[in-house]
């Protein structure tokens, strides 16, 4: 009698509070729209890697991913074969093997079978707390006003050479062509806000003043980047804090999750990693 080959053990792949069940003869991970599991991370490439069932086993490989996919803290430079307990990383974002009927690990801790470290860097945290946010917000408004001298400078230029430089008679930039020099320099302003923002939010996990504290910013319930659409909504939440002068975020050092009001209206949370098993440095 020929025989057939074993099925897997049941197993899902953990990805901070996400799991994705790995029972299907391929499963590719990427950023693009087509991918089975989709993470919208600028370190994932759009076909980052797959799992495939081949002779009844559960195989690893990448697809040419450009920052690489590791098992266990080694880079898969060939199909691998996985199971239970072993430590997987897409680009920046860490996640484990589990079986499928494992229990759910307890907030905070990340070990796991046999010691190995296995889950995400996003199970690695825990809430950022009231000072560590706002020296990330002192943060990000130097950087952003900083960086808003650039858009700006072909009008400051032009104004400066117009008043200092050019003779008394020389006739001055015309309003028509200031006004359009205006609009243009704005555009370009709009623009970098919106990759500073809403890009930083949506696909690397925080502003460079969040990522220079520490922090990380993360869709509260599946643990992942946010995206744009969720982005958007926590821009206009932000406008809803200004508006009550900053008393939304005095929720945070009241609130056990350090949630502010736009993390509660948009449905994020700011977290800071700590060491596994270690304790958490103070705020």
């Amino acid at each position: 009698m020929e025989s057939r080959p074993s099925e897997p053990a049941r197993l899902r792949l953990r990805l901070g509070e996400a799991t994705f069940a790995l029972d299907s003869d391929k499963l590719v991970i990427g950023r693009s729209r087509s991918c089975d599991v989709r993470l919208r991370e600028d370190t994932v490439s759009r076909l980052h890697a797959a799992f495939v069932v081949r002779d009844g086993e559960l195989v690893l490989e990448d697809l040419g991913s450009s920052n690489g996919t590791y098992l266990n803290g080694r880079r898969v430079l060939a199909p691998c074969v996985v199971g239970a307990g072993d430590a997987v990383r897409f680009g920046s974002l860490r996640g484990s093997v589990e079986a499928a009927d494992a229990p759910r690990p307890r907030s905070g801790t990340g070990a796991a079978a046999g010691g190995e470290r296995a889950s995400a860097d996003l199970l690695d945290a825990v809430p950022a707390g009231f000072g560590r946010r706002m020296l990330a917000v002192g943060a990000d408004a130097v950087l952003l006003a900083l960086g808003s001298v650039v858009p700006f400078a072909p009008l400051l230029a032009a104004l400066f050479v117009g008043r200092y430089l050019l003779p008394a008679d020389t006739l001055p930039l015309g309003l028509q062509a200031e006004s359009v020099l205006t609009g243009a320099c704005v555009a370009l302003w709009l623009v970098y806000a919106f990759y500073f923002l809403v890009h930083g939010w949506a696909r690397r996990g925080g502003t460079p003043g969040m990522m220079l504290c520490g922090l990380r910013l993360l869709d509260w319930r599946g643990g992942l980047p946010i995206g744009y659409g969720r982005a958007f909504l926590r821009l206009a939440a932000c406008v809803v804090t200004a508006l009550t002068l900053g008393l939304g975020f005095l929720l945070v050092p009241i609130r056990k999750d350090r949630k502010s009001l736009h993390d509660l209206l948009a449905g994020t949370i700011v977290v800071r990693r700590r060491p596994v098993g270690g304790a958490a440095p103070p705020a």
